[in-house]
């Protein structure tokens, strides 16, 4: 069946800031929560080791979520691991879950938003009330690396149920396909040009990049901030 296809793609640099804003606002918040349990405030009783652990986590963590992507698209999407690409780019210094074969709009937004839960909310919300200071920055830089999930998953609201959609395979970006005659009112199809951009917007990612390693900082800052003040307490 011939389809037509409508790109829809996002701004690096939009996501990129509303990830620092995503990992503040949840460490500060889910901090203070944490803080006023009064809970164990090292996980090993040492600084450098609780700090080694948290970066293991991480790694483990968002080979996990791209996992997920994966299992969740094979399940809710009726595909195969063999439509599915795993994969990481060093330029951008990210890995990737590329689905190959177009999903139901509802099977997408299952795919692209249940990672983020299962390994940034939930366990986000555990480590504030029964974890330490160190857990509740993980699980925010979990919840903020899903910024773009979470802005593709919305973006898709308003859309026909039995609309397929078929995951670009390099940038944030999404084509919303459409029979022969049956395209919505707002429809406009894709272009050379389009795509042509969106794959410079991706090689051309330094200004993005800046913003993520800015939210980096920033969240190692208030960490430091708050680990100071406690250490306080302990020594």
């Amino acid at each position: 069946m011939n389809y037509k296809r409508q790109l829809k793609s996002f701004n690096l640099n939009t996501v990129a800031t509303i990830s620092l804003v995503m990992f503040l606002v949840s460490f500060i918040a889910f901090s203070l929560i944490n803080l006023s349990l009064e809970n164990k405030l090292l996980l090993t009783g040492k600084v450098y080791l609780d700090v080694i652990i948290s970066i293991l986590m991480l790694a483990v963590l968002l080979v996990i979520h791209e996992l997920l992507h994966a299992i969740s698209a094979v399940i809710f999407g009726k595909l195969t691991f063999k439509d599915i690409k795993l994969g990481a780019n060093l330029k951008q210094g990210m890995i990737y879950c590329h689905i190959k074969k177009p999903l139901k709009i509802n099977a997408y937004r299952i795919s692209i938003i249940l990672p983020i839960i299962i390994t940034g909310i939930i366990p986000l919300v555990i480590s504030a009330i029964f974890g330490n200071l160190f857990l509740v920055a993980v699980f925010s830089f979990m919840v903020s690396g899903g910024a773009g999930d979470i802005v593709m998953f919305f973006s898709l609201s308003g859309i026909d149920s039995h609309t397929l959609i078929e995951d670009h395979p390099k940038a944030l970006a999404y084509y919303l396909l459409y029979e022969n005659g049956k395209e919505p009112k707002n429809f406009i199809e894709c272009t050379k040009e389009q795509q042509e951009e969106v794959s410079l917007a991706m090689q051309g990612g330094k200004s993005t990049i800046k913003v993520l390693l800015i939210a980096i900082f920033c969240g190692l800052v208030v960490l430091v901030i708050y680990l100071s003040a406690l250490l306080m307490k302990i020594f």
